[in-house]
């Protein structure tokens, strides 16, 4: 089927600010004024060619020594090469096909040809057998920097203190943290982060004594003599009073096994009966240790951010302990318990702590700074399971990714025990808290095809597994995959509480080789994962205590869809300056990682292509510019739907839908 549509306005605001991951360029020699060419590891040569030039973002003068590389299906791995002296570049021998470029420097923002700002969505350049394309100029944008200055609890400069950025990104609908940079403090006490893209980003200041290497010292009189104690370690005699030694300095100049020995020495010796202790917790600018209280910095292109200002706080903290008992009364070994704080942000590295449970059941987490945390335990024990796989295959199917795992090739498969508390720390050491480990839930059902070639000859190769779905409060780790019986059934045993979608997984990344009638091959994909009434596919399964599923049906089907076009101006001339998107028309499905919702950029030539779209009624509309992970917003899609055209994709139906852009643009 073949159709065109004109659009006439787009009423949404679409500029957005970017916030995606910095990457800094390797740099290499130059070769004067001639073009530099590409490194090329052994490749099928073609007569194509691409030249073009990186120039900066602020003036336009050529970058020199910039990094370019070159990617495409035809390609073994990547190419890559480095401008000259005026900011040239050449790829040659370029067999037909359709290929991304992506531009990065020390100092500067990477950016893909054809993107409208860092982190969008380039233009894929496609070329023919023996074009020479002359790519439009790559404007490489300077990267901003932030800057301060960190002082201990005294006012004083605190040299050697890490700093990070994290940049907030739009994954997959939902708001997160991303590390864009970091620096560690000098003799000053001042950091510099560079090469930053333009966005909000959340500073803060981490000291050395965070985590297992935690600086723990005895309050009041207790210092002094920790002083003394390793200034002996060091062997520099004499008492550190006289010199004005601060420990601060003492640790840093100690490596860090032999730091951390001394540590832990001087921790027995000083407070052998757990006296109250202090540590450095982590500040946030503009000086809170709460993440939750942080405010952000926004950074635009190439500025640079003074002033952003932090002083450590020296607080006091506790040990945290308990006991955890098994299901019977009896403990079983191997038990880890965690330690997560509750007030964070997704993507925020840091604050969790692990320990495991002694032959008494009983844990310790020690350091522990003020707060609201949960603590969790999880183990396994191995339970007899009738099916015994051959091996271990790869998830496949719907679009989108998770953990997920599996037993190995034969033996009993293993089953998770879980428990679960909150706790709150307030400097004072706490030794009661109780886990009581359980088993988890249990999902079963089986296995369906659903087309005209035969169902794969041998199910039995065949895995079900859970993804986690989104990001958990709580992370109890990888859930076994199940294990398909001849007659197509799976149980899925001990399944911690959390919200998930059901995978279908098979031998050679589909559900199983088979034939039709006529002995064409099959390729089985997963269409569906019923579960509690909806398809997990579309609707996160929700699994809480007590939660019990027997009728699941995880189909796969033998057809898919294919929607494709070419994007054209007002005048029927090919462009590539937008990005597509097509989501249902259904508001139900605007979900964060929704498979029925797709972002995809045109080629140089137009032309554009989505493929294994569910069955359903869509809406497609060309943008000037998104954010990535933006066409996940309900409200983003809400104004997109004003401007935007409905197609319909029926089983396994292949169809062509150009778009034509009016009045010269949206």
């Amino acid at each position: 089927m073949h159709s065109t549509i004109a659009f006439r306005g787009l009423t949404a605001a679409l500029a957005a600010t970017v916030f995606l991951a910095v990457a800094d360029a390797q740099q290499a020699g130059g070769r004067g004024n001639q073009p530099a060419r590409d490194a090329q590891t052994q490749q099928v040569a073609g007569t194509a060619m691409i030249l073009g030039q990186v120039v900066t973002g602020d003036s336009g003068t050529p970058v020199r020594r910039a990094q370019v590389n070159l990617t495409g299906q035809e390609l073994r791995g990547q190419r890559t090469t480095m401008t000259d002296d005026e900011g040239r570049f050449v790829f040659t021998l370029l067999p037909a096909g359709r290929y991304n470029v992506n531009t990065s420097k020390a100092g500067y923002v990477n950016i893909a040809y054809g993107a409208k700002a860092p982190g969008r969505a380039g233009t894929p350049i496609q070329l023919a057998d023996g074009q020479k394309l002359e790519a439009k100029a790559i404007s490489l944008p300077r990267g901003g920097v932030v800057t301060g200055i960190v002082l201990d609890e005294h006012g004083e400069p605190a040299p050697g203190t890490p700093v990070r950025a994290m940049r907030e990104v739009i994954r997959t609908g939902e708001k997160r943290l991303e590390s864009a940079g970091n620096d560690t403090t000098d003799d000053r006490g001042m950091y510099r982060v560079y090469g930053l893209r333009p966005g909000k980003y959340i500073v803060y200041a981490q000291p050395r004594n965070q985590g297992s290497g935690a600086l723990q010292v005895s309050i009041a009189n207790e210092i002094e003599a920790a002083v003394q104690q390793m200034t002996q370690m060091l062997g520099g005699g004499g008492g550190a009073g006289g010199r004005g030694t601060q420990l601060g300095d003492l640790i840093g100049q100690m490596g860090g096994g032999r730091g951390q020995q001394a540590l832990e020495q001087l921790q027995q010796q000083l407070n052998p009966e757990g006296q109250p202790t202090a540590a450095y917790a982590p500040v946030f600018y503009p000086g809170s240790t709460s993440p939750s209280s942080a405010a952000t910095v926004e950074i635009v292109a190439g500025q640079e951010r003074f002033g952003v200002d932090f002083q450590l706080q020296l607080t006091q903290t506790a040990q945290v302990g308990g006991v955890v008992a098994g299901p019977d009364g009896v403990t079983p070994t191997g038990i880890q318990i965690t330690l997560v704080p509750k007030d964070t942000l997704p993507g925020l590295p840091g604050g969790t702590m692990t320990a495991r449970a002694g032959q008494d059941g009983r844990f310790t987490f020690r350091n522990v700074i003020p707060g609201q945390y949960s603590v969790v335990a999880r183990g396994q024990v191995r339970v007899v399971d009738p099916a015994t796989p051959e091996q271990e295959v790869p998830a496949v199917g719907a679009r989108g990714g998770g953990r997920g795992g599996g037993r190995g090739q034969g033996g009993p498969a293993p089953q998770i025990l879980w428990a679960m508390a909150d706790v709150a720390v307030d400097g004072t050491d706490q030794s009661g808290v109780s886990l009581q480990l359980q088993t988890g839930m249990t999902i079963s059902g089986r296995v369906a095809f659903d087309g005209v070639g035969a169902p794969p000859s041998d199910l039995t190769r065949l895995r079900v597994n859970l993804v986690t779905v989104g990001a958990p409060a709580v992370d109890f780790g990888s859930i076994p995959a199940a294990s398909v019986d001849a007659s197509g059934r799976f149980t899925l045993q001990g399944v911690p509480p959390g919200r998930y979608s059901l995978r279908g997984t098979g031998q050679g990344g589909g559900a199983g080789a088979a034939a039709t009638p006529q002995g064409t091959a099959v390729n089985w994909q997963l269409a569906s994962a019923m579960a509690g009434g909806r398809d997990s596919l579309d609707f996160p399964l929700v699994v809480g205590p007590g939660t019990k599923i027997t009728d699941a049906v995880v189909t796969f089907a033998d057809k898919s869809t294919e929607l494709t076009g070419t994007l054209q101006d007002a005048t029927g001339a090919a462009t590539s300056d937008y990005s597509i998107i097509v989501f249902p028309s259904d508001k139900q499905y605007w979900q964060p990682q929704s498979r029925r919702i797709v972002s995809v950029r045109p080629g140089t030539d137009g032309r554009f292509t989505t493929r294994n779209l569910p069955p359903g009624s869509y809406m497609i509309v060309a943008v000037t510019d998104v954010e990535p992970g933006e066409w996940f917003d309900p409200g983003f899609l809400e104004q997109l739907a004003a401007a935007a055209m409905r197609v319909s994709l029926s089983e396994g139906e292949k169809k062509t839908q150009n778009l034509r852009l009016a009045n010269g643009g949206m």
